[in-house]
C-alpha cells in the first residue's frame, strides 16, 4: 500500500503515512458495496406479489367454482305454481308442478286435483291455472290454462297425475293476456345435470315449490338433506322444509339432478320432515300407464 500524497511505501491498515503524516483514504471502488435493497426495490418486490396472488385467486373463482346460478336459473323456471277450481271453495287447490315438455305436459302430485275433477276429468278445459314464474324473483309472470290427466287405475296409488297446458290465461276485464300461445315452454332438462349416482344418505338437496307458509304465490327454494331412505316404499325423507302449496314440486341434489316430487310432511309435535316420492316410484308409475 502507498500513500497517495508522497507515494511512500506503508504498511496496511496504517491510518497516517509515516513520512508526510498525511491521513490515508482509500480509494471509493475498494469499499465494499452495501447488499441492503432500495426501498423502491422492495415495493416493486411486494407489489408483484399482490398482483399475483390477486390474480391466482381470480383463476381459481372462475374456473374451479361451480357456477350453480345458471342451474338454479334454468330449474326456477320450469317449477310452476297450479290452483285448481273445485266444486266449491273448500275443494278448490293450489299445488306445484314442474314443466316435463316444451309443449307444456306439466308433471304434479294426483292429490292437488279436485275430487270433482276425477270423474269426467275432460268436462272444463279451463278448470286449472298453471302460472309460471320469473326465475329470477320468484314472482308470477304467465298464466296458462290447463286440464289434468289422470289415470284411473294408478294416480291415486302412486299420488301422480299430468296437467297438460292448452292456452293462456285472458282477463276481459283488462283486456291483457298473461303470456302467449303456442310457444315452446321451459321445461326441466334432466339430462343436462344427472350423472349414475343414486340417492344418498346426507347429501344436500333443494326443494322448489310454492308453500302456503311463504305466501304461495312466489317460488320458494328451501334447503336441506337427505335424511332416510325408504327404499322398499320409494320414498325420501328430507329435512328441507315442505308444507301445504310444495305438493307436486320438484326436489334436486346439490347438481341440479332431480332426486323427486315433494309430495307430504311427517312428523310430531315437535319437528317434521319433508317427504319426496322417488324418481324411482314415478319411474314406475309411468311404465305402468304407458
Amino acid at each position: 500500500m502507498f500513500c497517495i500524497n508522497c507515494g511512500n511505501e506503508i504498511k496496511d491498515g496504517s491510518i497516517f503515512c509515516t513520512k508526510c503524516g498525511g491521513e490515508l483514504v482509500k480509494s471509493q471502488k475498494n469499499k465494499p458495496k452495501s447488499k441492503r435493497p432500495s426501498k423502491r426495490k422492495l415495493l416493486f418486490v411486494f407489489t408483484g406479489l399482490f398482483i399475483f396472488t390477486i390474480g391466482l385467486y381470480l383463476l381459481i373463482t372462475i374456473f374451479y367454482t361451480p357456477n350453480n346460478k345458471n342451474i338454479d336459473y334454468d330449474i326456477a323456471s320450469s317449477v310452476v305454481n297450479i290452483y285448481c277450481e273445485g266444486e266449491g271453495e273448500e275443494e278448490s287447490i293450489g299445488g306445484s308442478g314442474t314443466i316435463f315438455s316444451e309443449d307444456g305436459l306439466v308433471l304434479t302430485n294426483a292429490h292437488i286435483i279436485p275430487e270433482s275433477a276425477k270423474d269426467d276429468i275432460y268436462i272444463d278445459d279451463t278448470l286449472c291455472l298453471v302460472i309460471l314464474p320469473d326465475p329470477y324473483t320468484g314472482a308470477p309472470k304467465e298464466i296458462y290454462h290447463a286440464y289434468p290427466i289422470l289415470d284411473e287405475n294408478f294416480s291415486d296409488e302412486y299420488d301422480i297425475a299430468f296437467l297438460q297446458i292448452h292456452d293462456v290465461y285472458y282477463n276481459e276485464e283488462e283486456g291483457k293476456a298473461y303470456g302467449e300461445y303456442p310457444k315452446k315452454f321451459p321445461a326441466y332438462a334432466d339430462k343436462k345435470r344427472c350423472g349414475s349416482d343414486s340417492v344418498k344418505l346426507g347429501e344436500p338437496i333443494k326443494v322448489y315449490g310454492y308453500p302456503a307458509i311463504s305466501g304461495g304465490n312466489a317460488l320458494t327454494i328451501t334447503d336441506g338433506v337427505v335424511s332416510s331412505l325408504l327404499v322398499d316404499e320409494g320414498l325420501i325423507i328430507t329435512s328441507a322444509k315442505i308444507s301445504y302449496g310444495n305438493s307436486g314440486g320438484l326436489a334436486v341434489d346439490q347438481n341440479g339432478c332431480m332426486i323427486g316430487i315433494p309430495s307430504m310432511v311427517t312428523g310430531d309435535e315437535n319437528e317434521s320432515l319433508g317427504v319426496i316420492i322417488s324418481n324411482d316410484l314415478i319411474n314406475e308409475f309411468i311404465g305402468k300407464i304407458q
